[in-house]
């Protein structure tokens, strides 16, 4: 009887565990992102699984966003300083790139920006 009152109580926390698990670290698995430039604006979503190259015009000529293994980064851009890709990837940087010479902005859905930047 004291085995089974010990299997109850451990199948318990394994299932208590699993739900937390899954509650509180899947959100984090996927998200989605708004990328904008003076004549379009993109929205998608990412997750570990999605891999694209995509290309968005600026007035500079032609940036490149990369998306593999739930990270966003730009990857190459005419801009002459490069800050955008020195910006690192999102979602490790806090949600947000911006390449002001070309005017693009990549930024996670949620993420708040400046009124300025969005002109």
């Amino acid at each position: 009887m004291k085995r089974q009152k010990w299997w109850a109580i451990i199948s318990l926390f394994v299932v208590a565990g699993i739900w937390v698990g899954g509650r509180y670290i899947s959100p984090g698995d996927s998200y989605a992102i708004v990328l904008e430039t003076q004549t379009q604006t993109i929205e998608l979503e990412v997750t570990p699984r999605v891999e694209k190259v995509i290309s968005l015009d600026g007035p500079l000529g032609e940036t490149i966003v990369e998306i593999k293994g739930g990270k966003v980064w730009v990857s190459s851009s005419p801009c002459p300083d490069k800050t955008c890709i020195k910006m690192g990837k999102i979602p490790d940087n806090g949600g947000f790139i911006a390449c002001l010479p070309n005017r693009i902005i990549i930024r996670k859905r949620e993420a708040k920006i400046f009124p300025a930047l969005q002109q």
